[in-house]
């Protein structure tokens, strides 16, 4: 399936120059009032973690630090996915939730403009647009909770900053069971280390289920060539 968007056909094209060597104008297919301020990081493309993370540990390979009773819930949803792998929350179709959209083993494109990052997941068609201009809602406690939270985000220097807050606790933070409450927060970084490569930084605030905030990382590698395929969830098809 190919996707139409002009934003993500731009993404598409400066990948594909980049690849074959030439330098492209990132901004090119963007009219003048879109595009970013010159000097920001291009990560528009399609973009893949290199190897798949199922279980989430912090950046010194240490376990989260669980409070006693988000334990016992993270041992119930292990022996649970365990025994029935149709435990998992996304075997019934439910959304990924975040961080774990970002590590499920499925590309994502990047498209950018001057005030937003969109980002589209190819599985289950995800998409979260994050706005650089608009600040998080102050009243989210008030706001019904989401899958995906409410997100805000900004450049720091030249490492973009997503703030998101306001989820749901219907989803596992990763592919192991790792639960959350409604009080989760979570900031997410994204910095170039070089033309093909973004590292990035999960941190996790959830005082009902860790005893302190802690951070994972992550690494995502361009995908020269590649379109985004349809990936639609159904319950015999493993997200």
């Amino acid at each position: 399936m190919t996707m139409k968007s002009p934003l993500i056909a731009l993404a598409l094209a400066v990948f594909a120059a980049a690849s074959a060597g030439a330098a492209p104008d990132p901004w090119a297919g963007l009219p003048a009032a879109q595009r970013p301020a010159l000097g920001t990081p291009a990560l528009v493309g399609v973009w893949a973690m290199p190897k798949r993370i199922t279980a989430l540990r912090t950046l010194d390979g240490k376990a989260p630090p669980l409070l006693p009773a988000a334990l016992a819930l993270y041992r119930k949803n292990a022996a649970a996915l365990k025994a029935d792998p149709n435990s998992d929350p996304v075997a019934k179709c439910w959304m990924h939730g975040v961080p774990r959209l970002l590590y499920a083993p499925y590309p994502v494109l990047i498209a950018q403009e001057k005030d937003r990052i969109n980002f589209v997941h190819e599985v289950n068609h995800t998409f979260r647009i994050i706005s650089l201009k608009q600040p998080m809602p102050k009243d989210v406690a008030d706001l019904d909770p989401l899958w995906l939270g409410y997100s805000a985000g900004h450049w720091a220097g030249k490492t973009l900053v997503i703030d998101s807050t306001g989820f749901n606790d219907r989803s596992w933070l990763d592919y192991s069971g790792l639960p959350h409450s409604e009080k989760l927060s979570v900031r997410e970084t994204y910095r170039l280390v070089g033309p093909n490569t973004i590292e990035g930084r999960v941190t996790i605030t959830d005082p009902l289920t860790f005893s302190k905030p802690w951070t994972t990382g992550f690494t995502l590698v361009r995908k020269p060539g590649y379109e985004l395929k349809e990936s639609v969830c159904s319950r015999d098809r493993k997200m």
